[in-house]
């Protein structure tokens, strides 16, 4: 299986393309890697609204993105939105119309998640501790995050990013600008930081951790001082240590330096722009935090995406049946992205799970179906995104479907179909020759099917029923987790659930603290 994702910040843009190693224990081996500097913090307004020039630079990324993805045969790219997106007051919009003109939607994530998926990452790639801090610094923010050798516990988000910091404290003319500019920041971070310092404050055996840019360029930058680099193109910083006092050296020295000066630094030639600001806040941040030592991680949050889609995958398949293996498998030959036909599976037998408590009758057979159509749903696309819904039904009835007799690939071949577009109707030849019974089934599973891909349209796996209960004025669904254009794509595709059961109304549970 290959996945693609991609991370979406407010200096650049990041592909990541990657093959699941046999085993199905989370390992994978990296295809393909792309850099676009975006650098979409240039293009907000005063009020931090997201210019057309940047709705244009992110829309480019994106389409060079999806050409890649799909040179490497994946037809898809999960993306995450950081720190721009998530606080321009257009951020919604721009993502929207990005989609529809590459069709890839940069999902817009919290700061909470953002750190978590990081520290995923993180653990990928270096030995973590029993409590362990991280530093992640982007464009717009900083992350925090504490956590243990799995998972993160606490996660803080400020907005204290590198391209926001150097806009918030322009460096002026003089012999101590630069040191001018080192103390501005460094007043700044302690003020927003010092009333969460003893969240993230080191204790007895705590390990510091950094990753973003700046934390490799620095490290390579101080691997330089220490003369460990033979010169030549900069190597792996993975794993490197350095300590608070080295630091400080470094961002001495760039202090007194001319910005087109600092560019020329062995290690930061990239980031001479930015580089005094980053470095001021990670100075600030760890010495009030009291760190002594930190190590750089080169993973980070896209490569947490691609950890959390492969595991989503594997908890998926792992609870199939040897028969719904075998669907699996033909997706995978039909290319289709088994994350996203695995969250809609999910969701549409929670769904079917939730009728059946409410009385709803199904034959026994109904979730075997359900599932089986969810999970090759998409499996047309392979021909065409035009009509693939019905080529998706084609191929769902000479796929071979090791495990079901004719009559049941039929039905679950008529499910896809009527996963999208029109609904089912005596003109369709197909449709007519079933059994009242069976016409009946075909309707009611796709109407739940098609509610199910409509709170994935995003495809970013999030989604979760809360709660499904009926009353006077129809069904009340309540979901967490959705986007906008999940939402959106519940209430365009609920048409058939409305013939078949009812009304239906969908609610969007927020999360704790939002």
């Amino acid at each position: 299986m290959r996945v693609a994702v991609a991370d979406v910040g407010t200096n650049s843009s990041h592909l990541l393309i990657a093959e699941a190693l046999p085993g199905g224990a989370g390992g994978f081996r990296v295809l393909d890697v792309l850099k676009d500097r975006t650098r979409l913090g240039e293009c907000l307004d005063a009020q931090g609204v997201m210019t057309p020039e940047g709705e244009d630079r992110l829309a480019s990324a994106l389409t060079r993105f999806r050409e890649l993805a799909a040179s490497a045969g994946v037809g898809d790219v999960r993306v995450y939105a950081t720190s721009a997106l998530r606080e321009a007051p257009n951020g919604a919009e721009v993502a929207e119309r990005v989609r529809q003109r590459t069709g890839l939607y940069p999902a817009v994530i919290s700061g909470q998640r953002e750190g978590e998926l990081t520290y995923l990452g993180v653990r990928e790639s270096v030995e973590l501790g029993a409590d362990n801090v991280l530093l992640d610094l982007g464009g717009g923010s900083l992350e925090f995050v504490r956590g243990g050798e799995e998972q993160a516990k606490d996660v803080l988000s400020l907005p204290l990013g590198a391209i926001r910091m150097t806009r918030a404290f322009p460096e002026g003319e003089g012999k101590n600008a630069g040191r001018d500019v080192v103390d501005a920041v460094g007043r700044h971070v302690r003020e927003l930081l010092r009333p969460q310092v003893r969240r993230f404050a080191a204790r007895p055996g705590t390990h510091f951790f950094l990753s973003s840019g700046t934390a490799e360029a620095a490290a390579e930058a101080i691997a330089q001082r220490r003369g460990e680099r033979s010169g030549g193109a900069p190597g792996s910083v993975n794993g490197e240590r350095f300590t608070l006092g080295e630091l400080a050296e470094l961002l001495a020295h760039v202090a007194r330096l001319r910005p087109a000066q600092r560019s020329k630094v062995p290690g930061l030639e990239r980031r001479g722009d930015t580089v005094l600001a980053a470095l001021s806040v990670l100075h600030a941040a760890l010495d009030l935090l009291g760190a002594r030592e930190v190590t750089v991680s080169e993973g980070a949050l896209r490569e947490g995406m691609l950890l959390e889609e492969l595991a989503q995958v594997q908890t998926f398949s792992s609870a199939l049946s040897t028969r719904q293996r075998s669907v699996l498998a033909t997706a995978e030959r039909f290319g289709v992205n088994l994350s996203h036909a695995g969250q809609v599976a999910e969701l549409s037998r929670d769904l079917l799970g939730r009728l059946l408590a409410a009385g709803e009758p199904f034959p026994e057979h109904a979730r075997s179906l359900l599932t089986a159509a969810a999970v090759l749903h998409e499996s047309g696309l392979i021909v065409s995104q035009s009509s693939h819904h019905k080529h998706g039904a084609y191929l769902i009835r000479h796929a071979g479907l090791r495990g079901f007799g004719p009559q049941d690939i039929e039905l679950i071949a008529q499910i896809a179909r009527y996963h999208r577009k029109s609904l089912p109707r005596p003109s369709h030849p197909e449709y007519v020759a079933l059994s009242p019974a069976d016409r009946a089934l075909v309707a009611r599973l796709a109407g739940i099917l098609r509610v199910a891909d409509g709170l994935d349209r995003s495809h970013t796996g999030l989604a979760r029923v809360v709660g499904l209960h009926r009353d006077a004025d129809g069904w009340q669904l309540q979901v967490s987790g959705v986007t906008p254009l999940d939402l959106a794509g519940v209430r365009e595709k609920g048409d058939l659930w409305t013939r078949e059961f009812g009304p239906l109304a969908v609610r969007r549970e927020a999360p704790e603290g939002e």
